[in-house]
């Protein structure tokens, strides 16, 4: 199962506003589904949108565990 994000845990691990995030969202610039009143980004998407450096500082398996 893929694992996904809200548009709050983005914009809290690049440490950019949430609007920020959801602009990007609805710009197109970032792929994501709206659920309910929710934006739900799969991290396929993230990975594809943020360099990979940056993916990796912030999403990866290790970022998790620190």
């Amino acid at each position: 199962m893929t694992k996904t994000y809200t548009a709050d845990e983005v914009a809290e691990r690049l440490d950019r506003h949430t609007e920020s995030i959801r602009r990007n969202l609805r710009k197109g610039q970032l792929e994501g589904k709206k659920w309910s009143r929710q934006w739900i980004i799969p991290e396929d998407s993230l990975r594809e949108w943020l360099p990979e450096e940056i993916f990796e500082q912030h999403f990866s398996t290790e970022a998790e565990e620190s």
